[in-house]
């Protein structure tokens, strides 16, 4: 194991705690792990018919167990923020599952990318400060580092896609801490190459490559900064492509 794994084993509490604090055992077998902050499973599956339950609750997070065609996946509803999905990532070092899809919101900052649009990056780049404890040793020379997803699972998410008649996009993405303060920045995360923001996909792939684990993720266009198609304050009919492209997101998910 890592440094940054030993040492947690040693300091953590002598239980198994993707089993206390997530609710997940580390004895069932699932063939993928759908991470949502925010993403409740109602709004994801909540009009596809399968067979699901809640395994665990608590304010933190919610889990749903989902089985279907012969799979057994599982849907963890975090808080937002790196941090949390940070802290739920290492804790799944232990996990009986070798795939994880990370699910999610993102911002556009170009004007060729619309709302609606499903985008399967294959790298993020980090602008937030919590994949910087990863490192052996806190550097801020780290910050904005490149964390890539697994090509492999990538591709069998977009060949099911296509398969369903579903376009993808494969653009940078950058990984930010905050809503508020991220529009005085948004000339400087275009000139990095990002063309879509949010807040945690970075520390995902980060973390799943530090503990060995396949990731990808899929984010649906919710606004875009450049066009002037806001997060907060759109009326329902403004809505509609971004709902339409989760119950998108469903259909794949239940193909992996």
């Amino acid at each position: 194991m890592s440094k940054l794994l030993d040492t947690f084993e040693q300091n953590s509490l002598p239980c198994d705690l993707l089993k206390g604090v997530y609710g997940i055992s580390t004895d069932e077998h699932f063939d993928c792990i759908f991470v949502a902050p925010s993403w409740t499973f109602d709004r994801v599956f909540g009009a596809t018919q399968i067979d699901a339950e809640q395994i665990f609750a608590d304010r933190f997070a919610k889990t749903h167990r989902i089985r279907h065609n012969g799979k057994n996946y599982l849907l963890i509803t975090l808080q937002v923020g790196a941090p949390n999905i940070m802290d739920f990532c290492l804790a799944c070092y232990k996990a009986n599952c070798d795939n994880f899809v990370f699910i999610g919101s993102v911002g556009a900052l170009v004007p060729e990318i619309h709302v609606g649009d499903i985008i399967i990056p294959e790298y993020a780049i980090s602008g937030n400060g919590a994949t910087l404890y990863l490192h052996d040793r806190l550097d801020a020379k780290n910050m904005f580092e490149h964390a890539k997803s697994t090509p492999k699972l990538d591709k069998h998410i977009v060949d099911i896609a296509t398969g369903q008649g579903i376009n993808t996009l494969n653009v940078p993405v950058i990984s930010m801490d905050s809503v508020t303060a991220e529009y005085i920045h948004l000339d400087e995360f275009r000139a990095m190459g990002a063309k879509a923001l949010e807040m945690e996909v970075a520390t995902f792939f980060a973390c799943m490559n530090h503990i060995g684990k396949n990731a990808s993720a899929i984010l649906v266009v919710s606004d875009n900064s450049a066009t002037g198609d806001h997060l907060v304050g759109r009326t329902d009919a403004e809505k509609v492509d971004y709902h339409a492209a989760r119950a998108k997101v469903a259909k794949i998910l239940l193909d992996i």
